[in-house]
């Protein structure tokens, strides 16, 4: 389990090292906000499934907010 920690961590250590200064040189403020915010992300859910943590089911949320909005456009263009 300790393998696999490292492992990722070394790899989410070489994306950032690639991409990273790309980002800083052109001067791409918020892009590199948004990378570091999806990395923390992919970060966090790749540990948590290393670990063997329990994960919410993140289909199961994007249904539950969107499915009232398609029902009230489905009531809407039902005739």
């Amino acid at each position: 389990m300790l393998l696999n920690v490292l492992l990722i961590l070394t790899g989410f250590a070489v994306i950032i090292a690639i991409e990273l200064p790309r980002l800083l040189r052109q001067k791409l403020y918020r892009e590199t906000i948004a990378f570091f915010v999806l990395i923390a992300i992919g970060i966090t859910l790749s540990l948590g499934q290393a670990l063997q943590l329990p994960i919410p089911n993140v289909t199961k949320g994007i249904e539950a907010i969107t499915r009232p909005l398609f029902k009230a456009i489905e009531k809407i263009l039902s005739p």
